[in-house]
């Protein structure tokens, strides 16, 4: 009863005073309380979101995905509101020597998010601009970049993160706090992704599949290996099929995984293996003499399927029998020697016809159209393609060898020149610094089907700051 007796008697002092007074009153504690809260919450941003001028010394110390807050007077003084640009810069976003300074192996994860930059090129120059981003780079140096269709160019161009002096959603106009979590977040349910992911991880057991089901069929030669008709759909359902496939899938709702499952669909269909690739890849999933082989059980299941698959046709015991000879015979020597005449002929074709993919996307204008048709083009882009073929036979090689310890710096610069080898001047100067980013991802790509995890330590920095890769992890990979 105390407590209830006390407001009542609060309760009658309080209606002498004039309404406007206690107005006054409530107004000024309200308006502390706001300050306190609006205090509060600034500082919890400043500790947890940081953003703002990438050029303050603070910047290393937070990383490349996050930017460094400062207050709004001072961002104002060193970055002015810019108008969005009108016009083209005429530099280029990236800097050549930079890139030659980046380390050659990347992550590369497929996402679509669109963004409001304020982007400063190599001699300063800042533009504001609205970009599409379809694609990004991730380095371990904590440097990542961005390609993406720039509305101002009207094109694909390259953003690399320490150049980004601002970055907000395209449509809220709200700041980005860290746009690499942002764009890793979304890239878990961009079907381009999933299917992507699906596609590497299946490298070897797809390029096999496709060479055995055609190669004895359908005659030789280039322009007829691939699959299609009833063996493509069979070899589509036993992709889709294998148990990772299934995890992934089952974390998409019914409309992306249905996208995912076309995008295979497509992708195998478009796939053409050569000769060169077929033993590449024999190679690199053949029976190793070890007491424990991770690719035991994924080669028995491959045969099964091709020989279920070539039921009733008079190829099936050739390519069954050269299939368990190249994959589960260690004795049996797949030969190292390539034809380099042949390999070059079948080559020009992969670049021809990755030529035709470019001009299909330049050629259009709808955006969805544009952006399906340019991860198509990115798929089969000969940079890459080569660079996981050249990395799986070297990586293969150095276990021939029985040299388990390599420097995986050298051992990647080596793939970049024995790949550039295959290109004209001219075609590399056209290529740009994607031809670096494309040879990246192939040897990536390459150490992911070998079954070299960087989780696993398969690349690892000594005390000295020399890197190496450690192919005896390749059969403790999960």
């Amino acid at each position: 009863m105390g407590l209830r007796s006390e407001l009542w008697d609060l309760t009658k002092i309080l209606v002498k005073f004039p309404f406007s007074m206690l107005k006054a009153v409530w107004e000024g504690v309200t308006e502390g309380l706001q300050e306190g809260f609006e205090e509060g919450r600034k500082k919890d941003k400043r500790d947890k979101l940081l953003t703002g001028d990438l050029s303050d010394p603070a910047w290393k110390s937070v990383g490349a995905s996050t930017y460094k807050w400062v207050s709004p007077s001072k961002a104002l003084a060193a970055a002015p509101e810019l108008e969005e640009a009108k016009v083209a810069p005429k530099e280029p976003e990236i800097d050549v020597l930079e890139e030659e300074q980046r380390p050659l192996l990347c992550e590369k994860f497929l996402v679509k998010d669109y963004l409001l930059i304020d982007y400063v090129d190599k001699s300063g120059n800042a533009t504001r601009r609205r970009i599409r981003v379809e694609e990004v780079y991730a380095y371990d140096d904590g440097v990542f970049v961005l390609r993406a269709w720039c509305l101002l160019r009207k094109g694909y161009r390259t953003f690399v993160s320490t150049r980004l002096k601002g970055c907000r959603d395209a449509f809220s106009k709200e700041t980005i706090y860290d746009l690499l979590f942002r764009l890793k977040q979304r890239s878990h349910s961009d079907p381009g992704n999933v299917a992507k992911e699906i596609l590497e991880d299946l490298t070897l057991e797809i390029g096999i599949a496709i060479y055995s089901l055609m190669n004895y069929s359908t005659g030789k030669g280039y322009e007829k290996r691939y699959v299609s008709g009833k063996k493509k759909t069979a070899l589509v359902d036993w992709v889709l099929g294998q148990s990772m496939v299934q995890s992934l899938l089952a974390t998409l709702d019914a409309d992306k995984r249905s996208e995912v499952e076309d995008l295979i669909r497509e992708s195998i269909g478009e796939q053409k293996v050569t000769q060169s690739s077929y033993e590449t890849y024999a190679r690199a999933m053949k029976r190793s003499r070890s007491s424990y082989d991770r690719y035991e059980v994924r080669r028995q299941d491959l045969i099964l399927f091709v020989e279920e698959t070539l039921e009733g046709e008079g190829a099936k015991d050739t390519a069954v029998t050269r299939l368990r000879e190249d994959l589960l015979d260690p004795s049996f020597r797949i030969g190292k020697e390539m034809d380099k005449e042949k390999f070059q002929k079948e080559f020009d074709k992969v670049k021809k016809n990755s030529k035709k993919a470019e001009q299909k996307y330049k050629s259009k204008k709808k955006e969805e159209v544009v952006s399906k048709r340019y991860r198509r083009y990115e798929r089969g882009e000969p940079a890459r393609l080569l660079a996981l073929e050249v990395a799986l036979r070297c990586l293969e090689d150095s276990l021939d060898d029985e040299r388990v310890l390599i420097g995986k710096d050298e051992f990647e610069e080596r793939i970049r020149g024995e790949v550039a080898q295959s290109f004209k001047a001219e075609e590399l100067k056209q290529a740009g610094e994607m031809f670096r980013k494309r040879v990246g991802h192939g040897i990536s790509t390459a150490y992911c089907a070998f079954g070299l995890r960087k989780a696993n330590r398969s690349w690892f920095t000594d005390s000295t700051g020399k890197s190496w890769l450690d192919l005896q992890t390749r059969n403790k990979a999960d």
